[in-house]
């Protein structure tokens, strides 16, 4: 059963000059509890792609669905209540705030939804700063983490409001070898212990074959 459905995809941005073809009628399926990786050279559509279906990103034409609801017609608040509840990402530079702490920043996603009492944000935070290995350092910044550990704030915030679908957008990009098997170790758990679906966005060969599927895109086109 697919939980997300894109049906001819088309993004083209233009300024006063130059019109350039982002996604050029892109279909494709993922089926709910899937581990798919996204591949294509720099520049072929592959964070614009992940954009729209984390609803980042408005197509220029086409349907995108995603666990059943047609989002194209959402207004930009219920888009971003939609994401809120149903999507987790993760992206290459962390996106952390420095002057928050390990706990602040798990939690942020938590503060934008409605009833959740503060309460169970501090029982959900600490549950998951403890299932990324990082109790010892819920208290300090970023800037005191190592990159694999800021990255691992960084899954810990995606996944604290469970939601079904988790958009990595090259997330061992600026890990070393042994750090980027963690993290992938990490994902992966997710994906087969918890059901969540997961689309990552990468350039590494060997950990796009530890994914389910491969979709290569080239000059905005689904190739595969």
């Amino acid at each position: 059963m697919s939980i997300i459905s894109l049906s001819d995809v088309t993004k083209i941005y233009r300024t006063d000059t130059i019109e350039t073809t982002a996604l050029d009628s892109v279909s494709l399926d993922i089926d709910k509890g899937e581990f798919v990786s996204i591949m294509g050279p720099s520049g072929c559509g592959k964070s614009t792609l992940l954009n729209v279906i984390g609803l980042l990103d408005r197509p220029s034409a086409g349907s995108v669905s995603i666990d059943g609801h047609n989002i194209i017609g959402l207004n930009d608040a219920a888009m971003a209540d939609f994401r809120n509840h149903n999507l987790g990402f993760i992206f290459q530079s962390f996106h952390l705030i420095p002057s928050l702490s390990v706990a602040d920043n798990v939690e942020l996603p938590l503060i934008y939804r409605s009833g959740v009492s503060a309460s169970e944000r501090k029982r959900l935070v600490s549950e998951v700063i403890d299932r990324v290995g990082l109790s010892h350092r819920r208290n300090h910044r970023p800037g005191q983490l190592s990159g694999g550990q800021r990255q691992r704030v960084a899954i810990a915030r995606a996944i604290v409001g469970n939601p079904e679908i988790i958009l990595a957008d090259e997330p061992t990009g600026n890990l070393d070898s042994a750090m980027s098997a963690e993290v992938m170790a990490l994902l992966r758990e997710l994906n087969t212990r918890d059901g969540r679906t997961i689309v990552m966005v990468t350039h590494n060969d060997d950990q796009a074959k530890l994914t389910d599927r491969i979709i290569n895109l080239y000059d905005g086109r689904r190739i595969s």
